[in-house]
């Protein structure tokens, strides 16, 4: 955590980036299972690399998984489940999810087009709500940045809800981020990396020590 804003790397591949993350301080790492994402990860390879990551959270990413898929990531010992979804997927089958790992488990990360709201009716299977920049072809990992104004609205408009910051945060942008929408946990993505699924620690630094000095108590211009 820094200064209370807590720090997801997401997109881990490999145990070197896994430990640059941890070397930065970052509170959870997330692993991406979906196949059309350059930064996904076989269940096969997650295991191979399981006993050796650093005591950090890890969170499973997913875009709508069947039951049988969300049995394989619980099965595999993640402490939390990001789902991505779109708007028009049956109630019925997030509430599935819920029930599978648990309301305090599931991050609920819903392809929001522009003036498009989480749905009143999402609310009570999740604790933690993600906002990401949409694409209309893609679940996240877009390298743009979303909409801070509608994150914000979300995040004081359900102040009972975690609500988690993505979309295109980068060492350049994550101070005027946060500055802009009081987030208190950011998830960091392309922006930290040299290539896609291969993690810059000279960007995970420089990061971090932008994310520092935006929060830090003598910074007027930051407030929860």
């Amino acid at each position: 955590m820094i200064n209370g804003v807590r720090l997801k790397v997401c997109g881990i591949t490999s145990l070197v980036d896994a430990d640059a993350a941890d070397a930065v301080g970052a509170d959870c790492l997330g692993f991406i299972f979906h196949a059309k994402s350059p930064r996904n990860v076989a269940p096969a390879q997650y295991a191979a690399m399981n006993d050796r990551l650093p005591p950090r959270k890890r969170v499973a990413v997913s875009v709508e998984p069947t039951a049988a898929e969300l049995a394989v990531q619980s099965a595999a010992g993640f402490d939390f489940f990001q789902i991505h979804f779109t708007g028009d997927t049956p109630t019925h089958l997030i509430a599935s999810w819920a029930e599978t790992v648990g309301l305090s488990r599931l991050w609920l990360a819903p392809k929001l087009p522009p003036g498009q709201d989480v749905k009143p009716a999402w609310l009570p299977f999740a604790d933690t709500f993600l906002l990401d920049t949409f694409h209309a072809d893609k679940f996240g990992g877009t390298g743009e940045t979303g909409d801070w104004p509608k994150f914000k609205r979300h995040r004081e408009a359900n102040p009972g809800k975690t609500w988690i910051l993505s979309g295109g945060l980068t060492p350049e942008n994550i101070a005027a981020a946060v500055t802009a929408t009081g987030a208190k946990f950011v998830d960091v993505n392309s922006g930290v990396e040299q290539a896609p699924g291969i993690k810059s620690p000279a960007k995970l630094q420089a990061l971090v020590l932008a994310l520092h000095n935006a929060t830090k108590q003598d910074n007027p211009s930051y407030r929860f």
